[in-house]
């Protein structure tokens, strides 16, 4: 008999369903915990979205996600916060986002400066930067900086503070510590150098002065340092405590009619969907974090809890709609309206999440988790699972001075809410109901404002370039236009984190593997790097980097023959040979390292092979050596270059390194530490006199003709002395009767001695000797 399997009835399918995404939803739903957000740009910088081709403005407060890139224009900036975390960019470097998560920052650098201030690092959280050279994870808190040579052959690794690795190809990986800085050549990580930290730039200072804004904040006292933006609440507003609601942060300058998500933009951004980008510099933390109380006749910002890791929102508020109200629109669509989220108020997430992300967006984004019952966040869930709404009383839901309405088309076209808010009144709010689902369709303009639009910037090329990878980034997001169609088949609601890059991967098109991922299961640990030698001494930026700072001029440097003329800033304007010298194998770890030749740069002729440089044609600067005498102490402040060591003297080259074959054979990277003390040069300062003595007997053993030969070594004034006070018969008294300080007495006799003040006086007491024995002498002559 054949037997065919019965299919599931519907009810049997629905209950199938409904397991699985509760299986997966803790797995596939939850979008990231936190974002990059956009905090400060000086001049003009470049953004483009993932999966867009077209490039727009950038704009404060705009969060980027995995697949973002960012440009800045010539004499531009501008500074990234993700969680315990900034980024600072210097003019023209590209930069994108692979990977961003609540465990991995994954930054892309092809082109430029980049500055990483890492504050806190928490188990598990991986920051890492990749470049066409080398990869390099973060291991500690610290301050680092990354340059790219401008054709993208090198990479400068400087590390202030903290600690990494760095990670190559053919399984290389090594270890880079606190105050060094290093320059690798090649993605194998065989042809390095190690230095000194260079002299702070312009860019560097301007990093540390705006770490300086964190560590001050008067809101760290408040909020939880994950909070992004918390630094900017202090110029802009005061905090007080309440009875109700604890710590209240409020705006100190707003305008007429004001109210929370107002006064901005909606964007829409995967996999969140819609989200907030507030106009007011002050606007990412209020707008993403805690929740809006209405206190006398203000609003206040109540911050979530300070010791709690806190989780990203794109907006925490709740939106209006439905088929009973409509408002009266002269032009677009129907009104989409919102209202802020009071302290008492359940978040209800837009986006498909799970019961353990819905929970912990509610409880750590409010301070006093007592003032929500935990039970009844578990029925707003409930019914968030099922697509029902549920009875949801808010605070501010018929507040006409909270609610905020404009036309769809304003609404999904990213553009600016106050200038199209619609006029509400009390009867409208209360035909209008609670929608768990923005009623609105994304467009292409919906990534990007239209108004912001601008051509691909001119260094767009560098975002081609191959780089190194430590960690398998996600797949390149899809273009919008297929994401597109797939939310309109989901009916307009975001897709979730697995299914984007599901799509993204079908998408991708065939073609060569631009991120080159290089660690492997079985890796061994970074490993310290070999030793190569003497290390170059402090350098300046302008020498270093891939562009002269601001107001210095680039110095001549040596290029080696072999190396292309645009690497790392070693341009010269005479080439000349750089002779190497050899250096024998060393016991290398097992990464495929080989030895090469040493980088040297030696004025003159190269010494021969087991000969030492002679010290009339070696140059070795060395950690504080005497050939150096200004080097300034290895601190973090800023120092400012003094003009002795301006880099634009003309006998300055780069920074150059020799190393003597024998002496430095066996000797570990930088063990020489030469004693930094400041050189006494062979000149004696003008201000110094010389002794005395020696001349005077060098006058008593010469014949007349002796001044003669002792002038050229003798300062002006001696011969002008004896010249001066010598007659005939003074050598012949000072021959029998007098000391060797008899010469001087003789001087203090003679009717001459009026312009003694520009001679050295002698020292007191002689001189009053001196006058009682010349009194004397001028009565026995009497």
């Amino acid at each position: 008999m054949n037997m065919r399997p019965r299919s599931p009835t519907p009810m049997l399918r629905a209950l199938l369903a409904l397991v699985l995404l509760t299986l997966a939803g803790s797995v596939l739903a939850d979008p990231p915990g936190r974002v990059v957000r956009m905090s400060y740009i000086s001049g003009n910088a470049s953004f483009q979205p993932g999966g867009d081709d077209r490039w727009s403005e950038a704009l404060i407060n705009r969060p980027l996600v995995a697949g973002d890139r960012l440009y800045t224009d010539r004499d531009s900036r501008v500074e990234l916060e993700v969680g315990a975390a900034v980024l600072r960019a210097d003019d023209r470097t590209s930069l994108a986002f692979l990977d961003v998560t609540d465990d991995i920052v994954q930054v892309e650098l092809t082109q430029g400066t980049l500055n990483l201030k890492v504050k806190r690092l928490f188990d598990g959280q991986t920051y890492e930067i990749d470049t066409p050279t080398l990869a390099f994870v973060v291991d500690r808190p610290g301050s680092y900086r990354i340059d790219i040579a401008p054709e993208g052959d090198s990479t400068m690794l400087t590390v202030f503070d903290g600690s990494g690795s760095v990670y190559g190809q053919n399984s290389a990986s090594y270890r880079v510590e606190s105050g060094q800085a290093y320059r690798f050549y090649d993605s194998s990580l065989r042809d390095y150098e190690a230095m000194d930290l260079p002299r702070n730039d312009d860019f560097d200072r301007w990093c540390f002065e705006r770490d300086g804004r964190y560590e001050r904040s008067v809101a760290r006292q408040y909020v939880s340092e994950e909070v992004i933006g918390y630094a900017d609440l202090d110029g802009y507003g005061s905090w007080s405590t309440d009875a109700s609601y604890g710590a209240v942060w409020y705006p100190t300058s707003v305008s007429v009619g004001w109210a929370p998500y107002r006064y901005g933009r909606w964007s829409w951004i995967d996999p969140w969907g819609w989200s907030w980008v507030d106009d007011a510099p002050w606007g990412f933390a209020p707008s993403h974090y805690g929740r809006w109380v209405y206190v006398g006749s203000r609003w206040g910002w109540c911050p979530g809890p300070r010791h709690v890791r806190p989780i990203y929102a794109p907006a925490l508020v709740g939106f209006i709609g439905g088929r009973n109200w409509s408002l009266s629109i002269s032009s677009g669509g129907g009104p989409v309206g919102w209202f802020p989220l009071g302290p008492r108020d359940v978040y209800v997430p837009w986006y498909r999440s799970s019961r353990n992300y819905f929970t912990n967006v509610n409880v750590t984004n409010i301070r006093n988790t007592t003032v929500i019952n935990n039970t009844y966040i578990t029925n707003v869930y409930n019914n968030y699972a099922a697509g029902r709404v549920g009875n949801l009383d808010y605070a501010y839901r018929r507040d006409v001075n909270a609610v905020t309405a404009v036309p769809d088309n304003v609404f999904n076209s990213s553009g600016r809410v106050g200038n199209a808010r619609l006029n509400l009144d009390r009867n409208s709010l209360a035909r209008a109901e609670i929608v768990n689902r923005v009623p609105v369709l994304p467009v292409q303009a919906s990534l990007a404002p239209n108004d912001g639009s601008r051509a691909a910037p001119q260094r767009a090329a560098s975002f081609d370039r191959q780089v190194i990878a430590r960690n398998t980034p996600p797949p390149a997001p899809a273009p919008f236009a297929q994401r597109k169609a797939a939310i309109d088949r989901n009916g307009g609601q975001p897709l979730q984190t697995q299914e984007l890059r599901q799509l993204a991967t079908r998408s991708a098109p065939v073609s060569t593997e631009r991120v080159k991922v290089v660690g492997t299961a079985g890796q061994r640990a970074p490993q310290a790097l070999p030793p190569r030698g003497e290390s170059p001494t402090r350098i300046d930026r302008a020498s270093a980097g891939n562009a002269p700072a601001r107001g210095i001029e680039r110095p001549d440097a040596v290029k080696a023959p072999e190396r292309a003329p645009s690497t790392l800033g070693r341009e010269t304007a005479t080439p000349r040979p750089a002779p190497r010298t050899e250096i024998s194998e060393r016991a290398l770890p097992s990464s495929g390292y080989a030895p090469r030749r040493e980088r040297a740069v030696v004025p003159g002729q190269a010494p021969k092979a087991g000969q030492a440089p002679s010290p009339s044609s070696r140059v070795i600067e060395s950690r504080g050596g005497q050939n150096v005498p200004d080097r300034p102490a290895r601190v973090m402040q800023s120092r400012e270059p003094t003009p002795q060591r301006s880099v634009q003297a003309p006998n300055r080259t780069a920074p150059s390194r020799v190393v003597e074959p024998a002496a430095r054979e066996a000797a570990p990277a930088r063990s020489y530490r030469a004693p930094a003390v400041e050189p006494r040069k062979y000149e004696a300062p003008a201000n110094r006199p010389e002794p005395r003595a020696a001349p005077q007997r060098m006058e008593r053993s010469q014949p007349q003709a002796a001044p003669q030969r002792i002038e050229p070594s003798r300062p002006q004034a001696a011969p002008q002395r004896m010249e001066r006070s010598q007659p005939q018969a003074a050598p012949q008294r000072m021959e029998r009767s007098q000391p060797q300080a008899a010469p001087q007495r003789m001087e203090r006799n003679q009717p001459q001695a009026a312009p003694r003040s520009v001679q050295q006086s002698p020292p007191r007491e002689q001189g009053q000797k001196g006058e009682r024995v010349e009194r004397k002498r001028d009565k026995d002559d009497r």
